[in-house]
């Protein structure tokens, strides 16, 4: 029985990355059901009660010498997906995941960077720690072709492979749309056929700056007869932006949702929507992923990075938001829906291989050094 341990951003309450968790034990699981899965986790009880019925194994990250014996007895070390080597909400921040490669390298293991959005790393510290690292381990897949650009200017000289986020190897088909009608409904939301549903994902950035603007065009949304409905991807850090955002409504015209959510319900939440506005990238690979027209409000390059992989071009920056711009692709977007769903769908069938490849090749690599094989 082959033994991996999973290192990422995984019980932090932050919806994309249980989401990516999920995504990557769930292709894993099925791809090799035998696998022994290990999670470092923040919230350990959590991840472990999350995940009950799959049968893993969780524990502390910040518990060095239980990592450090779950490293030992591994087969592989997989880090990854999400953005972990960034320095923008922190300097610090990738030398956590840089630390966990380092005690994994020290122990003479098998090491994979697994479908990761790379940077951006502005310290001098952190591209040199990351390159030299890097340039170390078995395998790297990246989930977008910047962040392989990015790699390359490091001086990383190993091949870089492009698949895809774990979160696009789910299937849409999978998703019960009855799940998140559940949830709406408990919160009183019902909707005949003429009302359409606006699922706005919001976070916190800056002084928070861009929200009269958004505002400004959610207004003219529930002029047009939208219902708003504003859900938290990280719980319960974004209830308060949130909550501002509807206490600016007109009448407070709009829905908040204030539970944390699983994988499994935001999805099926998605898929109740006819359209979205974005903020986190994960509520638009799930947009995605269920086939729903969104707008991406681009905080960071990851989300360029996302709707350009997806084809989409409705896209706008927080910094200097235009409520008349936003409004107006809001608009354009709803009334092109017909085409961007097809788009959807021919992009994610790409997708969605590509997020499998990033599995399998895992499943490859292990499999070549337990035969003897080295590096692949």
């Amino acid at each position: 029985m082959a033994k991996i341990v999973l290192s990422g951003y995984f019980g932090f309450n932050n919806a994309g990355d249980e989401a990516i968790l999920y995504a990557m034990i769930k292709t894993l699981k099925q791809i090799d059901a035998e696998l022994e899965i290990t999670v470092l986790s923040h919230d350990p009880e959590k991840t472990k009660k999350q995940y009950s019925e799959v049968g893993i194994n969780v524990l502390n990250r910040w518990k060095i010498f239980e990592v450090l014996k779950a490293l030992a007895r591994c087969d592989l070390l997989i880090s990854g997906g999400g953005s972990l080597l960034q320095d923008v909400s922190s300097s610090n921040s990738p030398l956590y995941y840089l630390g966990i490669i380092l005690l994994a390298k020290f122990l003479d293991k098998p090491i994979m960077i697994y479908a990761q959005g790379i940077g951006p790393l502005k310290k001098k510290r952190n591209r040199r720690l990351t390159a030299w690292l890097l340039n170390g381990v078995n395998k790297i897949t990246v989930r977008d072709q910047e962040s392989k650009e990015d790699l390359a200017a490091m001086g990383i000289q190993q091949e870089i492979i492009v698949t895809a986020d774990p979160v696009l190897g789910l299937n849409k088909k999978e998703v019960d749309e009855k799940l998140g009608r559940e949830i709406l409904e408990r919160y009183g939301l019902t909707r005949d056929k003429e009302e359409k549903l606006l699922g706005v994902y919001l976070r916190p950035w800056g002084k928070n700056e861009y929200l009269p603007a958004l505002i400004e065009a959610l207004n003219q949304m529930l002029k047009k007869g939208w219902q708003i409905v504003f859900v938290p991807m990280q719980f319960p850090g974004d209830i308060p932006v949130a909550r501002e955002a509807l206490h600016l409504l007109h009448n407070h015209q709009g829905l908040l949702l204030k539970e944390g959510y699983s994988p499994e319900e935001l999805l099926s939440l998605t898929k109740n929507f006819d359209l979205i506005v974005g903020m986190r990238l994960h509520s638009l690979i799930m947009a995605v992923v269920a086939g729903v027209p969104m707008v991406g409000l681009s905080y960071d390059p990851k989300v360029d990075r996302f709707l350009r992989q997806a084809g989409q071009v409705a896209l706008l920056s927080v910094n200097n938001l235009n409520a008349q711009a936003l409004e107006e692709i809001l608009v354009w977007t709803d009334g092109q829906r017909e085409e961007i769903i097809k788009e959807l769908g021919i992009r994610i069938e790409v997708m969605y291989q590509k997020a499998w490849q990033t599995a399998r090749i895992a499943i490859s690599l292990l499999e070549n050094l337990n035969s003897g094989g080295g590096n692949l």
